[in-house]
C-alpha cells in the first residue's frame, strides 16, 4: 500500500512539472561524461572558467560522445531554442548540401565548368584566359585562382575583397568580375567570394533555391525546425555566412558526419563524399588546412598533440562559431560565441587544453 502511494504522488509530481521542465528534444540520450570515458571533473572545470569569462563570450558548448549527449550548457542569457549566426561556418554546411545534391541529381559532375551555370555574366568570362575553366571544384576547395585578398583582414578593411563584395548590389557579378591571377586548381586563396557563387549553381541544377532544398533534403530529414537564412541584394540566398542554427541542430549536422552520411537508415550522403569533402588539401597556414568548405588542423598542430589520430574536421565561422567532428573518437563539439576578436584561439585552447585529454581511451 504505501509502495502504492508512493508511485501515485511520483506521478503527480511529474504531471505538475511537465510544463515547468519540458521534456528535451535530443535526439540522442544523454549521458554523464564518465560513462563515456571522458574525466568529469575536468569538464566542471572548463563549465566554471566559460561562465567566469576566461574564454570571452561563450554562448553554449555540446560533447557528445559514443551517440550520448554528455555535455551541454549554455552561457551568456543564451537557450538552447536560440538559432545562433554561424558566420562562416556556413560553408561547411553548403559542402554538406553539395554531397546530398551528388546523391540526387544523377549525372552531375564537380568538374562542370561553372561558366554554364552564369550565361547572364557570360561577358565576364569573355578573352580572360582560365577563367572559363573554373569548375565547381575549385568553389569547394577555394583554388579558382581570383585575385582575392581576405585571409587575415578584418571584415570591415576597405582592401578586405569580402568586405568589397557587400558593398556592391550585385554579389554574383562583383566575385565573377574579378581578375584572374592564377591558373584554377593550383593554389589554395581563401575566398568568400567562391561560396556566394554555390547558391545559384545549387538552384540551377536542383531547381530549388538553396534555403528550400536544404529544408527538403537536410533540415526536415533531421527534424530542425528552428532556423533563418539571410539573404544578399537580389534576393539570393546568403551560402557564405548566412545560416542561423540551434547549436543542438549544429550538433546533429555533424552526428550526421560521424553516421557516415546516414540518418535514420536513410543515406543523405555517401562515404566517398565524407572522404573528399573533409579530406585536407591545402595548407593555409601552418596550423589549418582546407578540404572542401570544411577545415583541418595540420598534424604539427598543438591542438592534436594529445590524439592518437589526427582526423579532426571542422566548420568554423567568425565569432567563434565552431562545429568540430573527431570520427575516431567518436565525438562531436559545437562551439558558439560573440568573441570577434579571438574565437578562434578560444575555441582551439577549449579543445586542446580540456576536451581533448579529458577523453580517458584516446590512446585506446
Amino acid at each position: 500500500m504505501r509502495g502504492r502511494l508512493l508511485s501515485y504522488l511520483f506521478v503527480l509530481l511529474m504531471l505538475g512539472c511537465a510544463d515547468e521542465y519540458p521534456e528535451p528534444d535530443a535526439f540522442v540520450d544523454y549521458e554523464y561524461p564518465d560513462f563515456a570515458q571522458i574525466n568529469r571533473a575536468e569538464l566542471g572545470i572548463l563549465n566554471d572558467e566559460i561562465a567566469e569569462g576566461k574564454f570571452g563570450d561563450m554562448h553554449s558548448l555540446i560533447i557528445l560522445r559514443n551517440d550520448k549527449i554528455i555535455f551541454e550548457n549554455y552561457y551568456k542569457g543564451f537557450r538552447r531554442n536560440d538559432i545562433h549566426p554561424m558566420g562562416t561556418a556556413t560553408q561547411s554546411i553548403v559542402s554538406a548540401l553539395t554531397g546530398i545534391m551528388l546523391q540526387t541529381q544523377n549525372g552531375l559532375r564537380l568538374d562542370t565548368a561553372i561558366i554554364h551555370f552564369f550565361p547572364q555574366y557570360a561577358a565576364l568570362f569573355n578573352n580572360i584566359p582560365q577563367k572559363d575553366k573554373i569548375n565547381i571544384f575549385h568553389l569547394l576547395n577555394n583554388s579558382a585562382g581570383f585575385w582575392w585578398k581576405e585571409l587575415g583582414l578584418e571584415d570591415d578593411d576597405v582592401n578586405n575583397d569580402a568586405y568589397a563584395m557587400t558593398q556592391s548590389a550585385d554579389w554574383v557579378s562583383h566575385v565573377l568580375a574579378t581578375p584572374m591571377i592564377r591558373e584554377p586548381g593550383f593554389e589554395f586563396n581563401l575566398n568568400s567570394g567562391l561560396s556566394v557563387l554555390m547558391a545559384p549553381i545549387i538552384q540551377s541544377i536542383t531547381g530549388s533555391e538553396l534555403d528550400a532544398f536544404a529544408r527538403e533534403h537536410l533540415f526536415d530529414v533531421l527534424d530542425i525546425k528552428q532556423w533563418d537564412w539571410e539573404r544578399i541584394p537580389g534576393g539570393m540566398v546568403n551560402a557564405s555566412w548566412g545560416l542561423s542554427l540551434r547549436p543542438i541542430d549544429m550538433a546533429k549536422i555533424g552526428y550526421l558526419y560521424l553516421q557516415n552520411g546516414t540518418w535514420k537508415d536513410r543515406e543523405l550522403f555517401d562515404t566517398s563524399w565524407l572522404s573528399r569533402s573533409t579530406r585536407y588539401r591545402y595548407a593555409v597556414t601552418n596550423y589549418f588546412g582546407f578540404g572542401y568548405l570544411w577545415w583541418r588542423f595540420a598534424n604539427n598542430a598543438t591542438a592534436v598533440e594529445s590524439l592518437k589520430v589526427n582526423d579532426v574536421f571542422f566548420a568554423m565561422g567568425d565569432g567563434g562559431q565552431f562545429l568540430v567532428v573527431v570520427p575516431h573518437l567518436d565525438m562531436v563539439v559545437v562551439m558558439t560565441a560573440g568573441n570577434f576578436e579571438n574565437g578562434e584561439t578560444y575555441a582551439v585552447n577549449i579543445l586542446k587544453d580540456y576536451i581533448f585529454p579529458a577523453v580517458k581511451d584516446r590512446f585506446l
